[in-house]
């Protein structure tokens, strides 16, 4: 079974002076990433970080990021890359969770650490970075340090990396993608994309997604320039494209649509960038074509954290097939089943997506019954609604799970809902995601008050705003009833229809 630690030296005993990692005021050959991420290897195994333990990543879009997930991964370690929007509250849910021996962090993100600090929940946290600079304390952490490959036994069901879908206290499920799980990835694409050495990437995407994850492990497999870029500002991206000759990137449905209005207010030369990844969410049809007006293909994809990448669709395909997510990618199996029975449906015919490939999740970190709930005959339930074409191309119809897409970031009803419940006053809540041409959904709370309570939109979104990152505040509606059926279950279908009926 394979693993991926060696991917790193192959590609600095291959391609050693191709520039393999930029960031801050920081650039690294491939022979001196490599190097740089041996040197911290063996500081973590000095501080006893065993195979197994788990190294958590608070860190912006710089250069110390792949050197820290790629040092965890070398010893046996395994990365966790947290999200920088969580609050302290959320923060705390998900470290329960995962236990890290070690975390690294940026300045920016002490805030959100407050909670974790205060109960002592990490035995070894370590300040990264301030700005766009390194501290110095990290920087001597390289010091004296061996740049030789550490030495450790992995095997392929061994974990390297946990990736974790929601953010608050009792729902935070860490998705564990294993050395096989990757390894099988890149080396059957690998064998179907024949790519250049010396393509430059621009890694502004947030580095705890699992689509920049996965860029940042095919920059080390393919010998790819990963240029790191904190500042998502359009008018930053365009000027780093052009300075750096950027050749790729990935970014949300958002992103490009501010990137394109920047484009069109101004006068550059970005001849060198070719291809532009999306995915998350509905790409609109407008902004693909817009794109290719300038030569850029914008292609996009259709996966999960769980089900890691399922299916494509990029131009070559056929604008007529532009509102599909493509067809699906190699070695990956694709049903549509009823909801109900799972009996597989007939093309054309709306269900539920259930995939099967050497990609999918190994099972949620420490939760079994989490898992047997996705994972079923080796087939992970997408949760989503979909159908084929006669031609073989999936669409993305609706979603059977509890969860919303907000730009890409994954929003899950219950923790909206589980906050809003802790307020006084509260007597019934539901939160679903309405649709919304920018962001693809947007939560809405729909909210039956106890009875003479004078509860208002604003103190409920102040509590929220304590506990929730900011993309999961959702609109507030008031409503005398909630719609149920017969058991009481509350009907969240009826309440999408009812604010579509409002909009």
């Amino acid at each position: 079974m394979g693993t991926i630690q060696a991917f790193l030296k192959n590609c600095a005993d291959s391609t050693p002076h191709i520039e393999g990692l930029i960031g801050g005021n920081k650039r690294f050959t491939f022979k001196e990433f490599n190097e740089r991420v041996n040197q911290l290897a063996h500081y973590l195994l000095e501080k006893d970080v065993q195979k197994g333990d788990r190294v958590a990543i608070l860190c912006k879009n710089n250069y110390p990021f792949p050197i820290i997930m790629m040092a965890a991964i070398k010893i046996g370690a395994i990365a966790v890359p947290l999200n920088r929007q969580m609050t302290a509250y959320e923060m705390e849910g998900v470290i329960e969770k995962c236990q890290p021996k070690v975390l690294f962090y940026d300045e920016e993100y002490t805030e959100s650490l407050s909670l974790v600090v205060k109960k002592q929940m990490i035995p070894f946290m370590i300040l990264t970075g301030s700005g766009i600079d390194t501290v110095p304390t990290f920087n001597e952490l390289f010091a004296g340090q061996s740049g030789d490959e550490p030495e450790q036994t992995i095997e392929g069901q061994d974990p390297a990396i946990i990736l974790f879908t929601s953010g608050t206290t009792g729902n935070s499920k860490g998705c564990v993608i294993t050395h096989q799980n990757l390894y099988a990835w890149f080396t059957d694409i690998g064998s179907i994309r024949k790519v250049e050495p010396g393509l430059r990437f621009l890694g502004v995407h947030p580095f705890y997604h699992m689509s920049s994850v996965l860029n940042i492990l095919n920059g080390i497999y393919n010998g790819i320039t990963m240029v790191c870029l904190s500042d998502s500002d359009p008018a930053s991206i365009w000027d780093t494209i052009e300075k750096e000759n950027i050749n790729m990137m990935m970014g949300f449905p958002s992103t490009y649509t501010y990137m394109l209005e920047e484009l069109k207010n101004s006068n550059r030369d970005v001849k060198s960038f070719k291809m532009a990844q999306c995915g998350g969410t509905k790409v609109p049809e407008s902004l693909i074509r817009q794109y290719a007006e300038y030569g850029i293909c914008l292609s996009q994809g259709y996966g999960s954290t769980e089900g890691w990448a399922v299916s494509a669709w990029h131009p070559d395909m056929g604008y007529d097939k532009i509102n599909s997510v493509g067809k699906p990618i190699k070695n990956v199996e694709v049903k549509i089943v009823d909801p109900d029975s799972h009996k597989e449906l007939s093309t054309g015919e709306v269900g539920e997506i259930v995939v099967k490939s050497p990609y999918v999740f190994k099972g949620y970190w420490r939760d079994p019954e989490a898992t047997k709930e996705v994972l079923k005959n080796g087939w992970f339930y997408m949760g989503d609604a979909g159908k084929f074409d006669k031609d073989g191309f999936l669409y993305i119809m609706d979603r059977y799970k509890d969860v919303i897409v907000y730009g890409g970031e994954n929003i899950y009803s219950g923790e909206v809902e589980k906050v809003i419940h802790e307020i006084d006053g509260v007597l019934e809540v539901a939160v679903v995601g309405i649709p919304d041409e920018f962001w693809g959904e947007i939560p809405r709370a729909y909210i039956v008050k106890e009875s003479g309570s004078h509860l208002s939109e604003g103190e409920i979104i102040n509590h929220c705003k304590e506990k929730l990152a900011d993309y999961k505040i959702p609109e507030i509606e008031f409503i005398n009833e909630l719609p149920k059926n017969s058991l009481g279950k509350i009907l969240k279908r009826q309440l999408k229809e009812l604010a579509l009926q409002t909009q």
